[in-house]
C-alpha cells in the first residue's frame, strides 16, 4: 500500500512527518507563510544550528505575534549533557553551547519575540523531575503541530516524528491550552473531534486521562505496537495483562538509548513479560506512538512512562481514521520493524530488578518533592 503525504479526514488535514528532514521542510514552508500568531512549545531549544534556524525565522517575521515557551529542562541540559557535573563545568564545548542558548534567546526577546519558560526547578532542584513535556506549533488559527521532536542539533538526529493537523477546531482547542500555560496555568482539558481525541494533561490529574489509554488497551484483540524509548510501569502492567489475553505485543525501543539506564531495564521487562522486543538500530529513536490494533493511535509527547503518568504535562491525541492508521503503519511500524533487530538475550534477574527499585524510588521521591514543594 502505498502512502499518501497528506490525508483528509472529514474535512480536517493531517499530515504524518518522520523524521527532522521532512518535519523541518513542512514548518519552515508554514512559518514563511505565517499572517497572524507563531505560538511553539517546546522542552529544549539550544543555540546550535537548529536552533538559530527557528530563531531567524522568527525574527523575519516582525508582523506576526511570537511566542516561545521553552522548559525550564533547557537552564540544565543542553545536548543530553547536565551542565552543573565537574566534568561538564569545566567543557568548553559545553559552556560554548550555553552562552550561544543565552544569547539566542536575548536576542530574541529584544527584537519583540515573546519567551517564557516554564516550570521553575525550584530550590535545590527539587521540582527538576516536573517538566513541562509538550512540543506544540500553532500557526495562525488553523496549523498545528503535535509530537516528539525538540529544536536542538541532537535531537534533530533522533528518529522521531511530528503530526501536522491542519483544523480550526482543534488549533483552537490547543491556542486555548498555549495561552493558558503562558499565563502560568497548566489545564486539564480533552475533546473529541471527527477522528481525533486531544487530551491535555496537566500533571497533577493525569491518571484520569490515561484511564481512557487504558481503557482502550484492555479493549485490545488482535496486537499492540509501541514505539518508545522510556516506557516504564504501570504501562508494562498493561501490557502484560494484554498478553495473558493472547494479544500479541511489539514493543520497537533504541538499541542503544541515549539514558543508559533504559538499555537493561527494557530488556529486561521484554524477559520477564514475554512480549516480543525489537531493538532499533542504527540511531536513537525518541518516537512516541501506540498502535491498538487497527483502530487506535495514540501519539504525542508521552513516553508511556510513569513520570508522564504522574507529573509531567503532556499533549496526547487518539487517532481513529483508518486512513491515518494505516498510513502511520506503513510510514513507521514497518520501516522501524525493518530496522529493527529482535531481541533474545539475557538480562540477570537482579540487575532487572534493581533497576526497577531504583527507578520507582526515583519516582516516588520526584513527586514527594513536588508536592512539598
Amino acid at each position: 500500500m502505498k502512502a499518501n503525504p497528506s490525508l483528509w479526514v472529514l474535512g480536517m488535514k493531517i499530515e504524518i512527518l518522520v523524521d527532522s528532514s521532512k518535519f523541518w521542510r513542512r514548518l519552515e514552508s508554514d512559518l514563511h507563510s505565517a499572517k497572524h500568531d507563531i505560538f511553539i512549545q517546546t522542552l529544549s531549544f539550544e543555540g546550535d544550528k537548529v536552533g538559530k534556524s527557528l530563531s531567524n525565522l522568527l525574527l523575519s517575521k516582525q508582523s506576526c505575534d511570537r511566542r516561545l515557551l521553552v522548559d525550564s529542562y533547557n537552564k540544565f541540559v543542553l545536548s543530553d549533557n547536565f551542565l552543573y557535573t565537574p566534568r561538564n563545568l569545566l567543557n568548553r564545548a559545553i559552556r560554548h553551547e550555553q552562552r550561544q542558548t543565552t544569547l539566542m534567546i536575548n536576542n530574541l526577546i529584544r527584537n519583540n519575540v515573546h519567551v517564557k519558560f516554564t516550570n521553575r526547578a525550584g530550590p535545590f532542584m527539587l521540582k527538576f523531575a516536573q517538566r513541562n513535556h509538550k512540543k506544540l506549533i500553532l500557526i495562525d488559527d488553523t496549523i498545528s503541530y503535535i509530537g516528539g521532536i525538540n529544536f536542538s542539533e541532537h535531537n534533530f538526529m533522533w528518529h522521531d516524528m511530528m503530526v501536522r493537523i491542519e483544523d480550526h477546531d482543534v488549533a483552537s482547542f490547543l491556542r486555548k491550552d498555549f495561552l493558558s500555560t503562558w499565563t502560568g496555568r497548566n489545564m486539564k482539558r480533552s475533546q473529541q473531534f471527527d477522528g481525533i481525541g486531544c487530551h491535555i494533561l496537566d500533571g497533577r490529574s493525569n491518571e484520569l486521562a490515561f484511564k481512557e489509554i487504558f481503557r482502550l488497551i484492555d479493549g485490545a484483540k488482535r496486537h499492540l505496537y509501541v514505539e518508545s524509548p522510556y516506557i516504564t510501569f504501570p504501562f508494562y502492567e498493561k501490557l502484560k495483562q494484554a498478553g495473558k489475553r493472547n494479544v500479541k505485543i511489539t514493543v520497537i525501543a533504541p538499541k542503544n538509548c541515549n539514558r543508559s539506564f533504559f538499555n537493561k531495564y527494557t530488556r529486561w521487562e521484554a524477559m520477564r513479560s514475554d512480549f516480543d522486543l525489537r531493538l532499533y538500530e542504527g540511531r536513537m529513536t525518541h518516537l512516541k506512538a501506540l498502535l491498538i490494533d487497527d483502530d487506535f493511535l495514540i501519539i504525542g509527547s508521552s513516553n508511556f512512562d510513569y513520570l508522564s503518568y504522574r507529573l509531567h504535562q503532556e499533549i496526547l491525541a487518539i487517532l481513529t481514521s483508518d486512513e491515518v492508521i494505516s498510513t502511520f503503519f506503513e510510514k513507521v511500524i514497518r520501516r522501524d520493524l525493518n530496522n529493527s533487530i529482535k531481541y533474545d538475550g539475557h538480562v540477570s534477574s537482579l540487575s532487572g530488578h534493581l533497576r526497577d527499585l531504583v527507578f520507582k524510588l526515583l519516582a516516588d521521591l520526584s513527586i514527594l518533592a513536588n508536592r512539598i514543594c
